[in-house]
């Protein structure tokens, strides 16, 4: 029997739960879809068998047989976005920021291209359940430390462990730029810039190890392998992404030319706290920014305050493509907010279906998933939620249906379930 299913909290509830199994084929009926490339359907079917997508149309100008399905979806005046991807991130490779010995994501050493994240990322972190409350059901988990901390990797979070979370493995290499300039005191109290004195030789220390590897990657037929070497052969074939954690305007310009005397064709910048001022040679040399967190204070003292929220919009008008993490301290913690973070952007100048693109089609572009995970197309995997209201605002955000591969996932957490639990004894509804 055909199960209809309108989206109310008791009864979506009770799917999640797993009271109502996931049916072979569904139909998500006029929802307004965002498509994640930029583009809106107001009036939406979005239909799906198994794992993928098999067809999004405008319920305007279309017609299904509703016959053919076995389950129906009604989100009439609800939002169904692609799943949501956060960049360079942590999530599953560590669980409490003040416990060290919960920290997976940095091996001692300054040059590791081929220490891989991937095996290190825990399923079972009660952080990820958390994040997928608001829709974000995907990640780029990455290394983190001084020189080459690593290859990272892109999983979703409905994974058994960490081979079945697996959408693409060491898909990236991680390197992180000196500072020509480093800040001292904290972020409460920032104190005054020294000038690194070392900035030159670590500069040449990296140039010189990228143009050993280089020389390496030309020649296949080494009878003895350097396992360092041979993880970087992709930056340079063209297989692998390299992503660069800088920040400042001229050490960004020195990362250009490093990238461009390399040829490296696929190169990223992370954080980019004075991308906005060097827009012209990111877009000339194809270089996309990672914003590492717009909740921030601006990187100087005497910049203005909203700085940070207009970064992302400076940078996409100029022609340079975005994606949004929330590196930084407690960043796992803070990871459930990204979509709120990129809601800001938009309210200090980001489009809106950009903002959305940004989060979905462009972190899928950046890894080489795109042809499978992004956005909302026939063909594509069935990796999409559906919200009550708007996905980026914190105050209408509310997740009531989502799907990994075609699964529908258990959207409850501890988070929610003390929200219940107090809400029954103090007597509000949830």
């Amino acid at each position: 029997m055909k199960q209809v299913i309108f989206i109310l909290f008791a009864f979506i509830t009770g799917l999640a739960q797993g009271q109502v199994k996931p049916a072979h084929k569904t139909l998500i009926r006029f929802a307004t879809a965002h498509l994640g490339n930029g583009e809106i359907i107001d009036n939406s079917y979005i239909e799906l068998q198994g794992e993928s997508i098999t067809r999004v149309a405008d319920a305007n100008k279309s017609r299904v047989n509703e016959a053919d399905f076995d389950t129906i979806i009604d989100a009439d005046g609800k939002h169904a976005y692609p799943g949501f991807i956060i960049m360079d991130s942590r999530l599953g490779l560590t669980e409490i920021d003040a416990v060290r010995a919960s920290h997976d994501y940095r091996e001692v050493g300054d040059f590791l291209p081929n220490v891989r994240t991937l095996p290190a990322f825990n399923t079972e972190s009660k952080i990820i359940s958390t994040v997928r409350t608001n829709g974000v059901l995907m990640a780029q988990i990455a290394p983190k430390g001084p020189g080459i901390s690593g290859q990272s990797a892109a999983v979703h979070f409905n994974g058994w462990n960490w081979q079945d979370a697996t959408i693409k493995a060491d898909e990236g290499v991680f390197l992180t730029w000196p500072d020509r300039y480093r800040s001292t005191g904290w972020w409460a109290e920032p104190g005054k810039s020294k000038v690194n004195k070392s900035y030159g030789e670590q500069v040449t220390t990296i140039k010189d190890y990228f143009t050993e590897a280089w020389a390496y990657s030309k020649d296949s037929t080494q009878q003895e392998k350097n396992l360092r070497f041979e993880a970087m052969r992709g930056v340079y074939n063209n297989s692998k992404r390299l992503y660069v954690r800088v920040g400042w305007a001229k050490d960004i310009l020195d990362v250009v030319q490093f990238i461009r005397a390399l040829g490296i064709k696929k190169a990223t910048i992370i954080g980019g706290a004075e991308a906005h001022l060097v827009t012209t040679e990111l877009r000339e040399n194809n270089i996309s920014v990672i914003v590492d967190r717009v909740h921030k204070l601006p990187a100087h003292e005497d910049s203005p305050i909203d700085e940070p929220y207009r970064i992302a919009s400076t940078l996409v008008k100029d022609g340079v493509a975005v994606a949004f993490a929330t590196s930084g301290g407690m960043e796992a913690m803070i990871s459930r907010n990204l979509p709120f973070q990129v809601g800001t952007a938009v309210q200090y100048g980001l489009e809106y279906e950009i903002a959305i693109q940004s989060i979905t089609q462009t972190p899928a572009m950046l890894m080489g998933i795109d042809d499978t995970f992004g956005t909302l197309e026939s063909g594509k995997s069935a990796t999409l939620f559906i919200s009550e209201g708007d996905a980026l605002d914190i105050t209408s955000n509310n997740i009531k249906v989502a799907f990994v591969n075609g699964n529908l996932i258990d959207l409850t957490n501890h988070q929610t379930e003390l929200f219940e639990k107090f809400a029954k004894k103090l007597g509000v509804a949830p």
